[in-house]
């Protein structure tokens, strides 16, 4: 007789066309998966990072509605920042994981002494070695499950995938004890490398960087367009990446609990002291003001090289559109709801501007910029302005919502 082992997991319900989509996420114990694949690993879960999806999951925003037909079965698990130690993994992703530690082993004397310059094969039929990756690496991973033999895939743009399958999305993710992914998507990180609650949300890190990564920036000025979790991050690689000057605007909302003095301390201050500029509230005439002058002054009235929309309000493209000099590229990661009017002769063709769309991260550069960002200063500068607050158990999830709705958190880290 076969025995289901039981996991904490929150869950939300596939959305249908006969009933409301119920606000909000449930607790509940599901089975830890025990069909782990040959090329699949399974992942006990040590933190995880609530981001901007997640939100709009617990609050049923429409465009995710859609995405999340998609599931296959009634619910699904959400989640898909997280990073944790690898319990159990099949033949093939045991070899792949030995090929990644034999190649760390050439920049790590410690691994190196375990490796012994055996090759992937005979690391991986070492009765010790997954003790050693217990004990030696943390795992995390890259959420977008691609097909591989799409159009896109072949010519390298994994990010686009016509096949694309989000774990925490559309199949089940990481806000649970355990987690089972491709071992082709694994990244590893040695223990110390990144701090926990760092690599917890090195996804969302990702979607920043690869933003970022999709215009030139070097000796640019930039605007970022929002200041949350994405627009904050933004910032401070935009400010890594070379740029010259790095504006960050948002808006107070009083009504909804985001006074100014609240937006000030809690996210300008925050995107200030990771490199911003000025950071401006355009809810506030004289904000504005303040804004156009400075940008147009710092410019010699020529407006900023690049914006970076990170907010998902159609107000800031109408800002972005105003601020961007002629020949400028605007890059949108923020994911809007309805539509917008635009006049794309006078504010796109005869500005000669260039929109890039951005999707997830680029496999696997993306996540190699980040780690070499995070491994040089960026994970401790993020540590130390306070971007992670709180830490709470999965139990408390409520809890950590609620403070982002509240604008009194930019990352929540879960711990189940």
């Amino acid at each position: 007789m076969h025995l289901l082992i039981f996991m904490k997991a929150l869950i939300k319900d596939k959305p249908t066309d006969r009933t409301p989509w119920p606000t909000g996420l449930r607790l509940e114990e599901r089975p830890i998966p025990d069909n782990i694949g040959p090329d699949e690993v399974l992942i006990k879960v040590v933190a995880a990072g609530i981001c901007g999806t997640d939100s709009g999951i617990y609050n049923c925003k429409n465009t995710l509605r859609n995405e999340m037909l998609k599931i296959q079965g009634d619910s699904v698990i959400i989640g898909h920042e997280f990073c944790g130690s690898i319990q159990k993994a099949g033949p093939d992703a045991l070899l792949r994981l030995a090929d990644i530690v034999e190649h760390t082993s050439r920049l790590d004397s410690e691994v190196e002494s375990f490796v012994k310059g055996r090759p992937a094969a005979q690391l991986a039929a070492d009765r010790d070695f997954s003790g050693f990756l217990h004990e030696h690496f943390i795992a995390s991973a890259e959420m977008h499950i691609t097909c591989g033999w799409c159009y896109q895939c072949r010519l390298g743009d994994q990010h686009v995938c016509r096949n694309t399958v989000i774990k925490g999305v559309h199949a089940d993710g990481a806000f649970a004890e355990y987690v089972k992914v491709p071992a082709r998507n694994l990244v590893l990180f040695r223990t110390g490398e990144v701090p926990t609650s760092v690599i917890a949300f090195m996804d969302a890190i990702g979607n920043a960087v690869h933003t970022v990564q999709s215009a030139n920036l070097v000796g640019q000025n930039c605007i970022v367009l929002g200041a949350g979790t994405q627009g904050v991050m933004a910032s401070a690689i935009a400010h890594r990446s070379g740029a010259g000057r790095v504006y960050v605007t948002d808006f107070s909302n009083p009504a909804r609990g985001m006074t100014h003095d609240k937006l000030d301390r809690n996210r300008f201050e925050r995107a200030r002291r990771l490199g911003a500029t000025d950071c401006f509230d355009l809810a506030l005439p004289e904000e504005r003001d303040r804004m156009k002058k400075r940008i147009m002054e710092e410019t010699n009235g020529t407006g900023v090289d690049v914006a970076l929309e990170m907010s998902g309000s159609y107000s800031a493209y109408r800002d972005a559109f105003d601020l961007l000099r002629m020949g400028g590229t605007f890059v949108l990661l923020g994911i809007p709801e309805g539509e917008i009017k635009m006049d794309f002769a006078r504010d796109v063709i005869f500005r000669g501007l260039t929109i890039r769309g951005v999707i997830g991260r680029r496999v696997f550069d993306t996540w190699e910029v980040m780690r070499n960002m995070l491994s040089a200063g960026l994970a401790q500068e993020l540590l130390d302005c306070g971007f992670v607050s709180p830490e709470l158990k999965l139990e408390e999830f409520e809890e950590g919502f609620a403070a982002l709705a509240r604008g009194e958190a930019l990352k929540v880290i879960l711990k189940p």
